[in-house]
This record gives structure tokens, C-alpha cells and sequence, in this order.
């Protein structure tokens, strides 16, 4: 089963940020058609597609539905396939990295020396774990073939 195209819009007159989202989606869609993907989850990014193509060309609304078809997208390629855009594992594991361990290791710091300012230490050992495990983790989505090749905010 083919994975359907976006239809073709007139952006030239439109804002910068509408322009940016809409080329990513079709960079998105122009690398899927190229993997071998499940039918019925073409048959579920067919239909946000469609529902895409059938929006008209008002700025706020369409902007509005590409943001929200490319979340979607993504939701789907992760969740059911594991397919993972560059630096996926490397961001989340950052913000875990300084959410979880880094605050933590932050306020143990500043407490047990009795100085708030090592609370950026903590923060700083936090960044340093995420990266590195969230790093390790794209090189491997890489290695099996699971990570898409575009990077995606």
C-alpha cells in the first residue's frame, strides 16, 4: 500500500513558521514512503492526510492541522514502530536527565554543603547522564535501522 501525497499548496504569501512545518511534514512523508511500513498504519497516516489535503488554505487553521498531523505522525512512528527522528532519545533523556537526577542531585548538594549555588552541579551531572544515555540510545536506534533522517523539534 502507498502512503498518499500532500497536496500541493501556494505558500509563497504565508509566514515563515507555516512554511518551516509544512516542508518538514512532507520530508517526513517523502521518507516514509521509502520504508516498508505496516498496512494499517498506512492506512491510519493515509487518513490524517486526507483530513490534511481537505483543509483550506487559511493560515491559522492549516498551521493549526500540520502541527497536528505531524504530532500524530511521530506519535504513531514511535509508539508502533519504533522509528525515532535523529536526536530523539538524546533530548528526551536530557530534560529526564536534569528533571530526575539533576534537581535532586542538585538540592542533596546544596543542603549537605549548606551553598544553594551547587544546585547547578547537580543540574550539570543531570545534563551529563541524559546526553550520554540518551546519545547511546540514538546510535543504536541507528545501527538497527529505527531512526528516521531528519531531526524533528
Amino acid at each position: 500500500m502507498k502512503l498518499q501525497d500532500l497536496q500541493m499548496r501556494a505558500l509563497s504569501g504565508k509566514k515563515k513558521g507555516l512554511i518551516t512545518e509544512y516542508r518538514l511534514l512532507e520530508e517526513l512523508i517523502l521518507e516514509l514512503q521509502f520504508r516498508e511500513l505496516p498496512p494499517e498504519v498506512v492506512v491510519e497516516i493515509n487518513e490524517e492526510i486526507s483530513r490534511l489535503n481537505a483543509v483550506v488554505d487559511d493560515h491559522k487553521k492549516l498551521y493549526f492541522y500540520i502541527k497536528l498531523v505531524k504530532r500524530k505522525l511521530l506519535k504513531t512512528l514511535i509508539k508502533d514502530l519504533e522509528l525515532v527522528p535523529k536526536n530523539y532519545y538524546r533530548n528526551f533523556w536530557l530534560a529526564l536527565g536534569i528533571s530526575v537526577i539533576g534537581i535532586p542531585l542538585g538540592v542533596l548538594f546544596s543542603i549537605m554543603l549548606d551553598n544553594t549555588s551547587y544546585i547547578t552541579f547537580g543540574w550539570l551531572i543531570g545534563m551529563v547522564l541524559g546526553l550520554a544515555i540518551g546519545t547511546e540510545r540514538d546510535k543504536k536506534a541507528l545501527e538497527n535501522n529505527r531512526q528516521l533522517q531528519l531531526e524533528i523539534n
